[in-house]
C-alpha cells in the first residue's frame, strides 16, 4: 500500500527544472548527515524511491551524472550505490528501485537521450560512462565493494540480454526490430573501464593509479561471462522443457495405440493381399490368353485345310470354321467369362485402414511403435503373415503424408524396421 502511495505521488508530483540538481543535493546532504555509509546509502536509496519512483528515475541518473562532473562531490554516487545495493537484500521495493533504474538506463541508452562522452579519444555512451564511473568510485570508496559492483553489473547484463530477446522474437515475427542496432550497454561499460584502465607511464618507477580499475574489469567481465552462459542454460532448460511439454501433447495416447491394433492388422492383411494380387491377375491373364490364342490357331489350321481341299474340307467350310472359332475363342476368353477368377481388388479397403493407422502412427514415440510392432508380431492372425510385417511399416511410411511432421525420425524408424526383422526371426524360430 506504502509502495503504491509513494508511485501515485511522485508520478502526480509536477517536477522542478532544476529536480535533478535538487536530487543530487539532497542525495549529498543524507550521505553526509549519517555516519555510517551504509545507513546513509539506505536512506538515499529510501528517498530517491519516494521521489522518483517509478516513471521519474532518469533524474536519479542525471543526477549522479551532476555528481561526478565535481571531484568533491564524485564519492557521493559511489557510496549511493553501494547503500542501495547493500539496502535492496532485505527490502523488496529497493530491489525493484533498482531493476527500474538499470531499465530507464537501457531505455535512454538505445533512445541516445546523451550525448557521448569522450575518453582518450574514444567515445561512449552517456548512460555507460555515468554507470562506469559510479563503479569506479565505488570501489575508490572501498576496494570490497567489488562485489556490489558485480551485483549491479549483473542485473544490467541479464536486463538487457531479456530485452534483447525480445527484440530478436519481434523481428522474427514482424521482420523488424524496435531496438537499434547498437553496441550492447554492458560491452560500452567495459569498454569504458577497459580505456579508464589503461596507463602509459613516464617512468620505470611510476606507478599505475587505475590498477584498481583493471582488477575491477577483470571482475565484471568474470560476472558477465558467467551471467550470460547462466542465461542460455536457463533459455536452453526452457527451451527442452517446451519441446517436452509438445512432445508430450504430440505422442499418441494410450487408448489411440490400442484402437490402432485392429486397422493395423486388417490392413496388413489386405496389403499381404494386394502384394499378391498382380501376380495373381497375371496368371489368369495368362491362361485366358492362351485359349483365346488356341481359338484362333484352330481356325487357322481349318482354313488352311479348307485351302488345300485335305479331309474334306473346302475352302467355304474352312473360311467358316475359322471365322467361327476365332469368334467363339475371343467370347468364351472374354475377361467377363474369367471374372470368378481374378483375384478381389482389395486397394480401397488397404487404403482406408491404411490411412486409420497412420493417423495415429505419426504421434507414435520410437517406443511405442517399437512395442507395438512386436505385439503384432505375436497376433495369431498375423502369423500367416510375419515375414511382411517389416514391409507393410516401411508401405505405411513411403505413402504417408507430410513425413515431417512425424514425431520419430527417419533413423529411428530404420532401426526400429531392422528390430522387427529380428522380432521376426525369433517368432518364426520359435514357432518350428
Amino acid at each position: 500500500m506504502a509502495e503504491a502511495e509513494a508511485a501515485e505521488s511522485a508520478g502526480s508530483a509536477e517536477l522542478s527544472e532544476n529536480f535533478a540538481e535538487d536530487l543530487a543535493t539532497r542525495v549529498v546532504v543524507i550521505l553526509q548527515k549519517q555516519m555510517d555509509p551504509l545507513i546513509g546509502g539506505a536512506e538515499a536509496a529510501d528517498y530517491v524511491y519516494e521521489t522518483c519512483y517509478p516513471d521519474h528515475l532518469s533524474y536519479y541518473l542525471d543526477a549522479l551524472e551532476l555528481l561526478h562532473e565535481n571531484t568533491a562531490t564524485e564519492k557521493f554516487a559511489g557510496l549511493a550505490w553501494n547503500g542501495l545495493i547493500n539496502a535492496a537484500v532485505n527490502d523488496k521495493k529497493l530491489d525493484g528501485l533498482l531493476t527500474n533504474m538499470i531499465e530507464a538506463a537501457l531505455k535512454g541508452y538505445y533512445a541516445l537521450e546523451k550525448p557521448d562522452v569522450e575518453l582518450k579519444d574514444k567515445k561512449f555512451s552517456g548512460y555507460s560512462a555515468v554507470m562506469a564511473m559510479t563503479f569506479i568510485k565505488m570501489v575508490e570508496n572501498n576496494a570490497s565493494n567489488d562485489d556490489n559492483c558485480a551485483e549491479i553489473y549483473s542485473h544490467l547484463v541479464r536486463q538487457e540480454m531479456e530485452i534483447d530477446a525480445k527484440a530478436q522474437q519481434e523481428e522474427k515475427e514482424t521482420g523488424h526490430s524496435s531496438l537499434p542496432s547498437l553496441q550492447k550497454m554492458y560491452d560500452d561499460v567495459i569498454d569504458f573501464l577497459a580505456t579508464r584502465s589503461g596507463f602509459k607511464a613516464g617512468s620505470l618507477n611510476q606507478d599505475n593509479p587505475y590498477e584498481f580499475v583493471g582488477v575491477l574489469l577483470e571482475k565484471l567481465r568474470g560476472s558477465r561471462r558467467y551471467v550470460m552462459q547462466d542465461v542460455m542454460n536457463q533459455r536452453a532448460l526452457e527451451k527442452k522443457r517446451q519441446l517436452e511439454i509438445e512432445l508430450e501433447n504430440q505422442l499418441a495416447g494410450a487408448e489411440e495405440v490400442v484402437m490402432a491394433a485392429a486397422p493395423f492388422t486388417e490392413g496388413l492383411g489386405f496389403f499381404v493381399k494386394e502384394k499378391r494380387y498382380n501376380y495373381k491377375f497375371l496368371a489368369v491373364e495368362k491362361i485366358r490368353m492362351t485359349l483365346q490364342l488356341l481359338g484362333s490357331i484352330a481356325g487357322c489350321i481349318y482354313f488352311l485345310l479348307g485351302y488345300m481341299n485335305l479331309w474334306g474340307i473346302n475352302w467355304i467350310d474352312g473360311v467358316g470354321l475359322c471365322i467361327i472359332m476365332v469368334i467363339f475363342s475371343r467370347v468364351a476368353g472374354a475377361r467377363s467369362r474369367f471374372q470368378y477368377f481374378y483375384p478381389v481388388d482389395v486397394s480401397k479397403e488397404l487404403e482406408q485402414n491404411s490411412t486409420q493407422f497412420i493417423n495415429v502412427m505419426r504421434h507414435m514415440s520410437k517406443d511405442q511403435l517399437e512395442q507395438f510392432v512386436v505385439r503384432q508380431i505375436k497376433v495369431d492372425r498375423n502369423q500367416n503373415f510375419l515375414s511382411m510385417v517389416p514391409e507393410y511399416v516401411k508401405y505405411l511410411y513411403a505413402i504417408m503424408p507430410d513425413r515431417k511432421n512425424m514425431v520419430i525420425t527417419v533413423d529411428e524408424l530404420s532401426e526400429l524396421v531392422e528390430n522387427s526383422e529380428i522380432e521376426v526371426a525369433k517368432q518364426l524360430r520359435g514357432a518350428l
